[in-house]
């Protein structure tokens, strides 16, 4: 008689905006040097039975005069606040699963379509832009607003991440 095992199969797409790069994986592999670093990293990784749910395993690397203000999902919702260059988890859910007998095969099996998450940088200005521990606090609506890729917008929603005042605020 032969056992199976459920195997999830994930597929994550992170990008990074100007001013930094981004390394990843789903095996926890350190970078071994700056060519790891890009500007789109593709990882796709298996796990054996976690009811769809894992991490992959993040490094980013802001370039001079930038710092990383921390990781958005496709959605833009802050997903990672973690303002360090310490390893970062990104946690994702599959559908992709198969009842498999020890023997891991089927790139097929792979979601078609990733789940995407961006990697924030921004420009370091003299008075730094608040920790990502402070997000939530009162939106100023007297000055210019800004998204997490630097673009300005005119009419924040709620529950979005702005930059106002060089501070990073929840709109609510």
């Amino acid at each position: 008689m032969t056992l199976g095992y459920l195997f999830y199969w994930y597929y994550v797409l992170l990008t990074a905006t100007t001013g930094g790069k981004i390394y990843a994986t789903g095996d926890w592999r350190l970078p071994l040097s700056d060519d790891d670093f890009g500007d789109r990293i593709e990882t796709r990784w298996v796990i054996a039975g976690t009811e769809g749910l894992s991490s992959c395993y993040a490094w980013v690397k802001p370039d001079e005069g930038y710092h990383f203000a921390g990781f958005v999902d496709a959605d833009n919702q802050l997903v990672s606040d973690n303002d360090t260059l310490c390893e970062i988890r990104l946690w994702s859910r599959t559908d992709s699963a198969q009842e498999e007998d020890g023997i891991i095969s089927g790139n097929d099996l792979y979601p078609t379509t990733p789940q995407t998450f961006t990697a924030v940088f921004l420009p370091d200005v003299p008075d730094q832009i608040t920790s990502p521990q402070e997000v939530a606090k009162t939106v100023d609506t007297s000055s210019d607003a800004y998204d997490l890729n630097g673009r300005r917008i005119t009419t924040p929603r709620n529950g979005q991440i702005i930059v106002r005042n060089r501070k990073k605020v929840v709109v609510k």
